[in-house]
């Protein structure tokens, strides 16, 4: 055993000489081997001098055991600056060494030699993070920076989160600058550029966070070039408000097709990973199940959440949007929210009509919504040109447009990136090329550096520099491209492919796709994070790339036929892995299949854009579902007429929900044909009273009419909650027509069919229809009845909307005033909380009436009726006769 050494906590360092193959290849067994004695005596002594213990030889390298992580550290610096004076000295025998430092317990064992050896997760993690090393370069765990905590004379580079083989969780390693002060080593790429510049936009949001915080909510538009620094900018904001305890959430905008909605789900799915349970079903209230419209993996979480109501699609959509807001409302009062939508140029009609509600109740909310977007894109992005119109025009939201950098912040950058002051020359050189864009400065500083432009052998910057020389490529993604070449085979391969999956992607799908096995993955995921092309995101082990403009230079080397073949081979993938949650993964198959070309089976992708309108219409993201539909109906063959009644019936209700109503009939009348032609009487029911239903929403009357009375002509003497609804609808409508006795005998049937079936929502509904069939013929009575009956129902089912017009209509019987104030404060609040303006409108009357009765003021009802009769103008009402009776009425009291 190694005499003097504890168990438990120690830190383990392992050193690797990098490209030893190659060096006994170059010199021979012989001078090799000599060269690697002399490697292991320089680090021997510098083991012994700082206290180690070297446990054994691994090959090429070292495996030594510290009691202090100082010290480890202290010795692996002591030997990088060994090995560099000896290769200076010896510069034909150089060899770059690499190290990697773990701390934590350990597993000893007796060898039969009376030697121990040391085994365990943290001996195993240490040797994989000298792997990940760099020749000449030192590496350490998150833990060993923990534990010399804050050092003065010890600096550290922070190289981001890696994924080490046989780890399920990713490791946060930080680089050792262990160059002394006038060391001419070139410079070191941080992993993340100082901030420089943008002093005034910075004020200008830090003030906006400010008022945030107090309950000043606002959202902020910043605009500019592709690399003009819109995320960085929105990022450093996003430092300063974790600092003040603000909870940040972002989301993107993609340019692929994906979910509605997708940076607010993302937004969402973030917050309700970050709240625990108790927290977060405060923050829902009861608008669990609406959310989940939007998030449906909220299910998983609440499997008791109520299900979405049944709403008129303007009502449907508000309701959601309200939902969404209060949510993120009650939780801006326990925690503050910086929220960053980026790529505003690419989003969908759903997500700019969300933050439109978003920015108009923002001013109440402790709430900072901070959106990018590319100027330049803006010609020819019809959403979001109409969506800025709006907010500008109204108001409701501030604007800052982002130009490129000034000389001195563009100075300051490059000293940043470089560690040290550059030469005039040189500077004026990539301010010239560059034009100050932070990006493409970055990116052509990186370029240089990796082709080493910048520096002479011994590490001092070039005396002499001319841009013929330094060949820095014109344009930004020419600049990508050749850094890209430097790239290892496997990494490019890897990275195309990540390319074609999209902005994000998952290490599971990458793995999959590329057809290598795990470890070379791993390998060149950290290949691609060194080389600052991609970084790992919050969630899910999912990578994004850096930027935008590194995927589209990847995809712009790519033939058209071998990204059809990805994009096939992608979908393939993701159909087998999550076969049993088709609906959630529609979008993005049927994306990909859409980019397979021919190769991908029409069918397959029609059925996939079906499921992708579906689950946008369940989310009332209408327009979403409507360009899933017309896809899906653009492949369908004619041959197969279920698959488009289908579509013609769900087309018909997108395109009804954005009051496009003589589209939507035809397509209904098509594919009520079409199920009749079939003789689906179950399709033939639900067709014809979804439309009706709908079309007495939207005040259509006789078309609603013609409508059920033709699914009920097919439907015969059926027993189905089909036939029920549609003889409600018909019946109420011929009863308001005034056809008393076909409108009560169809309502009587109604109500009769939903108590065999015994379903309560039916018989709810029936009785709503009987009391609105009774009211319009002054039958009080039995209007009361039906009245109070279906209210009772209705908050049995939790059917909110036919609660409200149960109440209405019970309003008008109720058997005392304070009765009538408390049935109206009811529906007062549902009303409004639901949009329910039919509603409201017959409230008003009611307490109208109300009033009358208690003041005798006859000029006040006079000023009601008028209003009476421009609302019932406005949302198309019947009873227009009725609001001109109240005002004659009013004039006949007062003698005019």
């Amino acid at each position: 055993m190694h005499e003097g050494l504890p168990e438990g906590t120690l830190t383990l360092l392992f050193t690797d000489v990098e490209g030893s193959t190659d060096l006994t290849t170059r010199l021979g067994d012989e001078a090799a081997q000599r060269i690697l004695r002399s490697h292991r005596q320089l680090v021997q002594r510098q083991v012994e001098q700082f206290g180690g213990q070297q446990i054994k030889g691994t090959g090429d390298g070292s495996m030594v055991a510290f009691t202090s992580a100082r010290r480890a550290v202290e010795c692996a610096i002591a030997i990088q600056r060994a090995v560099r004076t000896r290769n200076e000295d010896y510069p034909h025998e150089a060899i770059p060494v690499r190290i990697g430092i773990n701390s934590g317990e350990v597993i000893r064992e007796e060898g039969p030699d009376g030697r121990g050896d040391l085994f365990g997760a943290t001996v195993t993690a240490a040797a994989r993070i000298a792997a990940k090393a760099s020749g000449d370069e030192i590496l350490v765990a998150e833990t060993v920076k923990g534990l010399l905590g804050a050092v003065k004379d010890l600096q550290f580079a922070d190289r981001g989160r890696f994924r080490l083989k046989g780890f399920a969780d990713r490791w946060h390693l930080y680089q050792v600058l262990w160059e002394r002060e006038g060391d001419v080593s070139g410079p070191v790429l941080l992993r993340r550029t100082p901030f420089v510049g943008r002093q005034s936009e910075r004020e200008q949001l830090r003030r906006c966070l400010e008022q945030a915080v107090r309950g000043q909510g606002s959202l902020v538009l910043l605009s500019g070039e592709p690399g003009v620094g819109k995320s960085r900018l929105a990022e450093q904001v996003a430092v300063e408000a974790r600092d003040q305890e603000v909870l940040v959430l972002s989301g993107h905008c993609y340019e692929m097709e994906m979910l509605p909605y997708a940076p607010f789900v993302e937004i969402l799915d973030t917050a309700t990973r970050s709240m625990d349970r108790a927290a977060l079903q405060v923050a829902l209230g009861e608008g669990a199940g609406e959310v989940a419209r939007m998030l449906p993996s909220l299910r998983k979480l609440f499997p008791d959440a109520p299900a979405p109501l049944d709403l008129p699609p303007e009502q449907e959509r508000h309701y959601l949007f309200s939902n969404v807001l209060e949510f993120l409302e009650r939780g801006g009062r326990e925690r503050p929210l910086l929220l960053v939508i980026e790529d505003l140029h690419w989003a969908d009609d759903s997500t700019l009509l969300l933050l439109q509600h978003l920015a108009q109740r923002a001013n109440g909310m402790r709430v900072l919504v901070i959106g990018t977007y590319r100027d330049i894109e803006l010609e020819g992005h019809y959403p979001l040109q109409r969506a800025l119109e709006v907010l500008v025009s109204q108001r409701l939201a501030e604007q800052i447009s982002l130009d490129c950098l000034a000389p001195a912040a563009v100075e300051a950058m490059l000293r940043a990136l470089a560690g040290r002051p550059l030469p005039q020359q040189l500077f004026q050189l990539i301010m010239s090329e560059t034009e100050g864009n932070p990006f493409f400065i970055e990116e052509v500083f990186k370029y240089l550096l990796e082709e080493k432009k910048l520096v002479d052998d011994s590490g001092q910057w070039r005396a002499e520099v001319i841009a013929s020389e330094l060949d820095v490529p014109e344009g930004v993604r020419l600049v990508i491209g050749r850094r890209l070449q430097r790239l290892s085979e496997d990494c490019h391969r890897l990275l195309t492919g990540a390319a074609v999956i999209g902005y994000n992607f998952t290490f599971d799908l990458l793995t999959s796709v590329s057809e290598m096995d795990t470890n070379t993955v791993l390998d060149c995921m950290d290949e691609a994070e060194r080389a600052h092309l991609i970084v790992s995101g919050e969630i899910d082990s999912r990578f994004i790339f850096s930027h935008e403009l590194i995927r589209q230079t990847l995809l712009a080397d790519v033939s058209a036929a071998r990204r059809q073949r990805l994009h096939l081979q992608i979908a393939e993938v993701m159909e087998r892995a999550q076969s049993s949650a088709q609906q959630e993964i529609a979008t993005d198959l049927s994306y990909h299949l859409s980019q397979a070309g021919d190769s991908a089976d029409p069918r397959k992708r029609s059925r996939y854009l079906l499921l992708a309108g579906d689950r946008a219409l369940s989310a009332a993201a209408f327009e979403d579902a409507l360009r899933q539909y017309e896809g899906a109906l653009s492949l369908q063959p004619k041959d197969d007429a279920r698959m488009h009644a289908e579509l013609r019936y769900k087309r018909g209700l997108a395109l009804r929900s954005l009051a496009r109503w003589e589209e939507a009939l035809e397509d209904w009348w098509d594919a009520l044909a079409k199920y009749e032609g079939l003789r689906d009487l179950e399709a033939v029911g639900q067709v014809s009273s979804d439309a009706a239903r709908q079309l007495l929403w939207g005040g259509r009357y006789l078309e609603a009419l013609e409508l059920a009375l033709r699914g009920l002509s097919r439907l015969g003497k059926v027993v189905s909650p089909h036939r029920c609804l549609l003889l409600g609808n018909a019946g109420l409508t011929l009863s308001v027509a005034g056809y008393y006795r076909a409108g009560a005998g169809m309502i009587r049937e109604a109500v009769r069919l939903a108590e065999e079936l015994g379903d309560d929502q039916l018989l709810a509904r029936a009785l709503v229809a009987k009391a609105v069939h009774h009211f319009s013929y002054g039958q009080t009575v039995e209007q009361a009845e039906a009245g109070r009956r279906a209210i009772e129902l209705c908050k049995a089912t939790g059917d909110l909307w036919d609660l409200t017009n149960a109440l209405w209509v019970t309003l008008a019987t109720a058997d005392s005033l304070d009765e009538s104030a408390a049935l109206n404060e009811e529906l007062e609040s549902l009303a409004a909380r639901l949009g329910n303006q039919g509603a409201f409108f017959f409230s008003s009357r009611a307490m109208a009436h109300r009033d009358l009765m208690l003041t005798g003021n006859i000029s006040a009802f006079e000023e009601f009726a008028k209003q009476d009769v421009e609302t019932c103008r406005k949302i198309g009402l019947v009873g227009l006769s009725q609001s001109y009776a109240y005002g004659g009425l009013a004039h006949f009291w007062l003698g005019r």
